[in-house]
């Protein structure tokens, strides 16, 4: 099912707006980007992975997923080279969840890495971040969010996509 939400992100075009695209290594059951690094590569695209250092995440360039090696919590992380700031110009971020609200809220996995990276972009329209799972992960009469979460600009899931007006 990874390959029909990487489908959609294709037919969506999300990317065409972007030079900069912040994916992340899956793991257990989170949608599989490799795909979509594959045809964002194709396109000449810059792409950021994220590695996480003590409560930081920082987002690394990468040009081969050959350059990812197992990191914090046994995820695959890239070396700290080219990391992406605001200064490069706007970005997509692809972020993956255990469950999303249609109200742009998610669950992950409880560190909050997410929430604070995307706290701390002075203007949030520096970074579209749309997340990626299955449609059953998509909730709509759950309320989940608190005083932390940062909500998501859309979600993208194997049937649909929902994108959150502000």
């Amino acid at each position: 099912m990874s390959h029909d939400i990487y489908k959609r992100l294709m037919v969506s075009e999300l990317d065409r707006e972007y030079d900069n695209i912040l994916l992340y290594s899956a793991i257990r059951n989170e949608v599989h980007t490799d795909e979509y690094f594959t045809y964002l590569i194709n396109k000449a695209k810059r792409i950021y992975y994220p590695r996480v250092s003590g409560n930081t995440m920082s987002f690394y360039r990468v040009r081969s997923l050959d350059e990812l090696n197992c990191g914090s919590f046994n995820i695959k992380e890239p070396d700290m080279t080219k990391e992406y700031t605001q200064a490069d110009g706007r970005a997509l971020m692809i972020v993956p969840g255990l469950a999303f609200s249609d109200t742009g809220y998610r669950i992950g996995y409880g560190k909050g890495f997410y929430d604070r990276y995307l706290s701390s972009f002075t203007k949030r329209d520096t970074v579209m971040a749309v997340g990626v799972g299955y449609d059953f992960q998509l909730l709509s009469s759950m309320t989940f969010e608190d005083e932390y979460d940062v909500p998501l600009d859309g979600v993208i899931t194997d049937k649909r996509e929902v994108f959150i007006d502000e």
